[in-house]
């Protein structure tokens, strides 16, 4: 029995229907020219999620405008995970983010030093050092 074992796994063998699935090809790849085939049900799996588009006004002279929150662990700067804004023609600051479902936290942070709750969102709750955090639900 261990001989068996042995050489299977030095000849690399798999169990019969191993990788197969309708419309795998000989190889079992899944597709007819050898590559590996996405099935349908691979998308059905991806976790739904909500894009959500922010904007800061009123921070025209501002240098950089990122977002953090609890989504990405408070990082202070892009280099760690926080969102860089756009600077637009309007003097408007624009960025968006894709969120999993859930409840989240967040804030805008203007020049690197200041952070602010978005001051167009009534959702908050209190951050714990005397002001607030802004609050976005994603319910895709």
């Amino acid at each position: 029995m261990r001989v068996l074992v042995v050489a299977c796994l030095l000849a690399g063998c798999e169990p019969p229907g191993y990788g197969r699935h309708a419309g795998a090809d000989a190889a079992g790849s899944g597709a007819p020219d050898g590559s590996m085939a996405v099935t349908p049900d691979a998308a059905a799996d991806a976790a739904p999620g909500c894009e959500h588009a922010f904007r800061l006004a009123d921070e025209q002279t501002a240098s950089s405008v990122w977002l953090t929150g609890d989504f990405i662990q408070w990082a202070a700067d892009p280099d760690h995970g926080a969102v860089a804004f756009a600077l637009q023609a309007d003097g408007s600051w624009d960025g968006d983010y894709t969120f999993t479902a859930g409840s989240f936290q967040y804030k805008f942070i203007v020049d690197g030093t200041s952070w602010i709750p978005d001051p167009t969102d009534p959702d908050s709750v209190p951050d714990g050092f005397g002001s607030t955090n802004s609050v976005y639900v994603c319910t895709p």
